[in-house]
């Protein structure tokens, strides 16, 4: 998967989740299920690549879609949603 297909994935979850206040378990749960549900495009797999090419990714994940998240939170974040996905198998 190219940085631009990962890239934007990664930003649409990021455009979700941009006025959640805190990513806590039901933010996770709430992206997953939007994932499993066809929310997000492509399937679960597809997005699964997605979040470990971007948890790789030396860059910022935040330098596109702005929140008031930071980095370190985006990153817990993205592999809490990772491992949720990866149970959900």
């Amino acid at each position: 998967m190219g940085t631009d297909s990962w890239m934007g994935r990664i930003n649409g979850i990021l455009y979700g989740i941009q006025f959640d206040q805190d990513l806590d378990d039901t933010v996770v749960a709430r992206v997953a299920d939007g994932v499993l549900g066809g929310v997000y495009p492509g399937d679960r797999a597809e997005m699964l690549d997605a979040l470990d090419q971007a948890l790789r990714y030396a860059g910022p994940l935040n330098d596109e879609i702005e929140t008031h998240h930071s980095e370190q939170s985006i990153r817990a974040f993205l592999n809490q949603l990772s491992a949720v996905l990866t149970a959900r198998a």
